[in-house]
């Protein structure tokens, strides 16, 4: 009796560990939600289309997240869609005991780039108070649709709903040439 009580304690320890969700794994399902809603149904994205970088982005303790992610062979072409999705970190706040503030909720997203636009190198992604760094590069007239060869930064600054006297907080973009 002892060894079944033991069990079943080890086993529903375990369940509730493994129904705990991972920040990264939170935010890709979420990922998963924007796709079906941007996509024209011939798009696709694979996880390997996607970056999520953390920072202190609503304020200096936070660990808010932005996720950049690619739509594939939209309008069944070979071209492709950026987007930028900003997550603002939850609280870890509790209502009557059961219900639990989510990890990470979205904030706001945005078509960040296309092919024959420009393309973001997320990997240079910096976030600081309100603001996002991202460099790149633009397509300039002369360049091959695989190519584009124009240094660009795109700073990104949240402007909160707030100080937009608006329901919904937004990003707005500012891009310059990189020297």
């Amino acid at each position: 009796m002892k060894n079944i009580l033991l069990c079943l304690c080890l086993f529903f320890a375990l369940s509730a560990r493994a129904a705990e969700v991972s920040p990264t794994a939170a935010i890709h399902r979420d990922i998963d939600k924007l796709v079906a809603l941007y996509t024209d149904g011939f798009g696709s994205n694979k996880a390997k289309s996607r970056f999520i970088v953390f920072g202190p982005l609503f304020n200096p303790e936070s660990s808010d997240a932005i996720a950049f992610f690619t739509l594939n062979e939209v309008d069944l072409t070979n071209g492709y869609e950026e987007y930028i999705a900003v997550f603002a970190q939850g609280q870890g706040r509790r209502i009557s005991g059961h219900k639990t503030e989510r990890l990470y909720r979205l904030v706001a997203t945005a078509r960040v780039g296309t092919r024959w636009t420009r393309s973001l190198e997320w990997k240079t992604a910096k976030i600081s108070q309100g603001r996002i760094a991202v460099k790149g590069l633009r397509w300039s007239k002369n360049d091959a649709g695989c190519c584009p060869t124009e240094p660009i930064e795109v700073i990104f600054n949240v402007i909160t709903a707030e100080e937009a006297k608006a329901e919904y907080p937004y990003l707005h973009e500012d891009e310059k040439p990189q020297l």
